[in-house]
């Protein structure tokens, strides 16, 4: 190639790097909401940045479709091209900046108790064994900010952050179902309906009733007057539930902690996000990464129906629709 040559195709207008890694996302997720969650972006920039390459190549890439996307010949062959790129990418990243190296240190980890205890420390074991550099502090205070120098690298909440410098995303759904035992119900009978609760031994945890937040995202569980019960501790109204001391609210997952515990025939009281956050200062520090890629796998939504948008009656986990649960499409 001569210079001459090399300089017409150097000045000719070149793809863009960043159209071709969002091709990427969204061919490899199967959605551009499920892009837009894993590139931290909305909806909209996911569907311009298509909108350029496939402007740029002349070609259609992509065909939308409400359950999906599917490519087409020209997107076959161009993710195989970028898949190439993008390896050729992260190698020539992880040679420059050592991310090649086991992530190493502390991670801070803030998360509801019941969050904590029932879905991410029953995970620990193999997640430790995999990173044996990694350190974690767990913390549950919910008195304590869960941001700022020094507090909490990754936050698993139902509070999605305002500030602009975080990043955060939906990480499941939790359906808040009322719950009893086989004893209780044998002796006084079950409700007849959400109304009818109240006029039972009722169970309930604070954070239904001093959350202002949480109050108005649950109304119903907010208007349960008189508890026999109150505490702070998830693992509490799920043990005293059990025991048969009354009718609680608790999330559907429930029922895989116990097998003492009926999930009662009526609809959720409260459906609730769960977001995950941290600071966009720590979206390359290798650690931080692994503890997020760690909490996507928790509260995958395909492999775990109770984490899903759409409400799944306990009854059902264990039967899935034909050719498993499909990929649940979040913004992110």
């Amino acid at each position: 190639m001569t210079g001459k040559e090399g300089g017409e195709r150097l000045g000719r207008e070149l793809v863009d790097w960043s159209d071709l890694r969002t091709f990427y996302a969204v061919a490899t997720a199967g959605s551009m909401n499920s892009a837009a969650e894993i590139l931290g972006v909305t909806q909209s920039a996911i569907s311009k940045r298509l909108g350029q390459l496939e402007l740029r190549l002349g070609a259609r890439l992509l065909e939308r479709s409400p359950t999906g996307i599917q490519l087409t010949e020209a997107g076959i062959e161009a993710l195989d091209h970028v898949t190439t790129m993008m390896r050729a990418s992260q190698s020539l990243e992880n040679t420059l900046k050592g991310l090649e190296t086991r992530p190493h240190g502390e991670v801070k980890v803030w998360s509801n108790d019941g969050i904590l205890a029932y879905c991410i420390t029953p995970n620990l074991s193999g997640f430790l064994a995999e990173n044996p550099g990694l350190r974690l502090s767990i913390l549950s205070d919910r008195y304590l900010p869960k941001a700022g120098p020094g507090y909490a690298d990754v936050v698993v909440s139902f509070d999605q952050p305002k500030q602009a410098e975080v990043i955060s995303f939906p990480l499941a759904t939790l359906h808040y179902c009322v719950f009893s035992s086989r004893d209780y119900l044998d002796t006084y009978g079950a409700p007849s309906g959400p109304l009818d609760v109240a006029n039972h031994r009722v169970l309930n945890h604070t954070l239904y009733s001093e959350n202002p937040g949480w109050k108005e995202k649950t109304p119903q569980i907010a208007a349960l007057v008189e508890p026999t019960i109150v505490t702070d501790c998830s693992a509490a109204l799920l043990q005293a539930t059990a025991c048969g001391a009354g009718i609680s609210v608790m999330p559907s997952y429930a029922a895989r902690l116990d097998s003492r515990l009926t999930a009662l025939p009526i609809p959720p009281l409260a459906s609730v996000k769960v977001w995950l956050s941290y600071h966009e200062t720590a979206r390359r520090v290798p650690r931080i990464r692994t503890v997020v890629a760690w909490m996507r796998d928790i509260f995958d939504r395909k492999k775990n129906p109770w984490f899903r948008e759409e409400y799944v009656p306990p009854s059902l986990f264990d039967t899935p629709p034909q050719g498993g649960w499909p990929d649940e499409r979040v913004a992110g």
